[in-house]
């Protein structure tokens, strides 16, 4: 139903978050040290928005930094902190990472090969959160909201079979989604007041030991500059666990540098120019809500302590897994509660964002369910790790096998885990207006 009474207004802030001193990049186990230098700067990005109806206030928050994800071990203290200084329910928010390697680690949940944290970056990013929705809050203004998508064909999927094994090769068969889903809010003057750009493909264009916002970094910042009046474009990572940048050569992927990133960063641009340039659907407001719910993941048979030494003596990554599972017993757990969270923004505009790195499968299927009007989002309000589906879990490979190493998973995930995620998906989908 399209609401009458409140209208909406928006907020907006960019906040730069870019570390001040040279401290080591998450993401890849290859780099050593802290980064080399800053090729391209980190920001966060806020958005509040604001309804009153029936004589009360509702706020939504949707926040995207460019990191490569929010600690889930700092979220419950984040949430609580913004219901008692902003009035944002812990329902109310989405705090997405765009999920670059170029930034710093921010949890200290996983093993040390993804990056060794540095707490007083974290509690940096959080200050920088709280000034950003207290800028954005004092920057209110009515807004209306479009809608229209294009595509872009920058990354492929990555899981291929060779010879009975699952590599991570590209496949250019396999499942992808080239959409582009831009979401425009108007000012009263016409002006674009923000902009979101939802599109799935992993940002990891480069490995280089250099800070960097990556490909999605590149196209918010030529959009900003574009569209001017202070607009703030920001980019919401879709479910990307198995697509990556097209990089590849005689089958095999490689790791570009930055005139790499900054191509297909233009290239994503180009797509979302053109679709503002296109006249785009007008969505009527409706009553801002938000609803969050946790489900509990999980996993087959946990590792006996045999197996842990086991780990422990083939030494590297292993050995570290197996440090964590032995000094950290409440990790050897058998699921693993993993958080949805559904906010409605408009009439035909919801999203509903995941704390993993959830497979492209898993959001062509909230697409399917909601029609269109519900846009998936991973790498948000915290991280869990890899979420696979049934299938891909009886396949193996990266992401269903080999990364809950990294993650200080105690096992791999039960193919259980597939009907359990799409009934919590059909409930909040169904459970909407």
């Amino acid at each position: 139903m399209s609401g009458d009474g409140g209208g909406l207004l928006l907020g907006t802030a960019k906040v730069d978050i870019t570390p001040e001193r040279p401290i080591p990049l998450a993401g890849f186990g290859h780099r050593k040290g802290p980064y080399a230098g800053v090729n391209r700067r980190l920001y966060a990005r806020i958005n509040v928005f604001e309804q009153a109806r029936d004589g009360a206030k509702r706020r939504l928050l949707v926040a995207q930094a460019d990191i490569i994800w929010w600690g889930g071990e700092r979220m419950a203290g984040i949430r609580e902190t913004l219901r008692e200084r902003f009035g944002i329910g812990p329902s109310d928010l989405i705090l997405s990472a765009q999920h670059t390697h170029g930034g710093p680690q921010t949890s200290a949940q996983f093993c040390g090969i993804l990056g060794l944290p540095d707490p007083s970056y974290m509690d940096g990013l959080e200050e920088a959160l709280y000034r950003g929705v207290e800028t954005a809050l004092s920057g209110l203004e009515p807004v209306t909201v479009e809608r229209g998508s294009g595509e872009c064909r920058i990354g492929v999927n990555r899981r291929l079979a060779v010879d009975g094994a699952m590599t991570m090769a590209p496949n250019p068969d396999g499942p992808y989604d080239p959409e582009v889903s831009v979401i425009r809010f108007r000012k009263d003057n016409g002006g674009e007041k923000a902009v979101f750009v939802h599109y799935a493909c992993h940002p990891t264009t480069t490995g280089e030991n250099f800070v960097t916002s990556e490909y999605p970094g590149v196209a918010a910042e030529r959009l900003e500059a574009t569209l001017g009046c202070g607009a703030v474009v920001s980019f919401l990572q879709g479910c990307t666990g198995d697509i990556r940048p097209a990089l590849h050569r005689e089958g095999k992927f490689y790791s570009g540098g930055d005139a790499d990133v900054r191509r297909l960063g233009r290239a994503l641009a180009d797509e979302v120019e053109r679709v503002l340039d296109r006249p785009m659907k007008r969505l009527p407001v409706t009553a801002l809500s938000g609803r969050r719910l946790v489900v509990q993941l999980p996993f087959q048979a946990m590792p006996t302590s045999e197996r842990i030494e086991e780990r422990i003596a083939q030494g590297g990554p292993f050995a570290e897994w197996g440090e964590a599972m032995r000094s950290r017993p409440e990790l050897l757990r058998p699921e693993i509660p993993f958080e949805l969270t559904r906010l409605d923004v408009a009439e035909g505009l919801s999203f509903l964002a995941m704390d993993g790195e959830v497979v492209l499968e898993y959001g062509l299927y909230v697409k399917a369910k909601s029609g269109g009007t519900t846009l998936p989002m991973g790498y948000s309000n915290g991280m869990i790790g890899y979420v696979p589906t049934a299938s891909q879990i009886a396949e193996g490979g990266y992401e269903a096998n080999d990364s809950g190493i990294y993650f200080a998973l105690p096992a791999p995930f039960a193919p259980e885990i597939e009907p359990v995620i799409k009934q919590a998906i059909d409930e909040l989908i169904g459970g909407g207006r």
